[in-house]
């Protein structure tokens, strides 16, 4: 099946490792802040390594706005993250941190890199999504095909995909009441608002010459089999 891979922190997996042991032998110390920090740092660390890194980076290499405005998206939406991923872990015990917990820690794996075994947070995506993802970069590395409107739209495609184990599963074993579910439900909704506007807007102003700098840094998380 074909997979997302990105790159993590490399004490991550140890220290979630660590976590769920100690949720499962039913510890009576509150984990829940640690848990908080984890999955905030995972988070985080995601979002840095699809996005935050290259926008950083031709933001500092071409100094142009739409660059500077994608940042600050992404600076907004990782300081949403530490807030509200702190703020719904802080509501639960042991008992109801260790499925989500355990369900993180699966995603959490070492994979071979050129500097060695490296931590990667790995989820499975359609195969059909993972075609056309591979379409889309080698279209972006054709001048002559080159069109980087479909290509955020397969990125968003897969972002959507993505947010299904990384998100919604988590968030439905945390068994939130109705007020907290319909305020993160409303959190999420904005939040995927203005980033995907920010990308689509984005995708109108990256100077073609730059289209296959993009499509390497994306082509690198895009694994087609196992």
């Amino acid at each position: 099946m074909p997979y997302i891979a990105c790159r993590i922190s490399d004490n991550l997996p140890e220290d979630v490792a660590r976590l769920d042991a100690a949720l499962q032998s039913g510890t009576r110390i509150p984990q829940a802040e640690l848990a908080g920090r984890l999955i905030t740092e995972a988070s985080c660390d995601v979002v840095d390594g699809f996005f935050g890194n290259a926008v950083r980076e031709l933001m500092e290499t071409t100094g142009a706005d739409g660059f500077r405005e994608a940042h600050h998206v992404i600076e907004e939406i990782k300081s949403k993250l530490r807030h509200y991923l702190g703020w719904i872990t802080g509501f639960f015990g042991n008992d109801r941190l260790a499925p989500v917990v355990q369900h993180y820690r699966r995603l959490l794996v070492m994979l071979p890199t050129p500097d060695g075994l490296r931590a990667h947070l790995v989820f499975g995506i359609s195969p059909a999504l993972a075609r056309e993802a591979e379409d889309a970069l080698q279209a972006l590395r054709d001048p002559a095909r080159a069109d980087i409107r479909a290509g955020v739209e397969v990125l968003i495609r897969v972002i959507d995909e993505a947010l299904q184990p990384l998100l919604y599963v988590p968030k439905a074993r945390m068994k939130f009441n109705l007020v907290v579910d319909k305020t993160l439900n409303g959190v999420i909704a904005v939040t995927l608002a203005l980033a995907y506007r920010s990308f689509r807007k984005l995708g109108t102003q990256l100077p073609p010459p730059l289209f296959p700098q993009v499509a390497d840094h994306l082509g690198q998380f895009l694994h087609l089999r196992n």
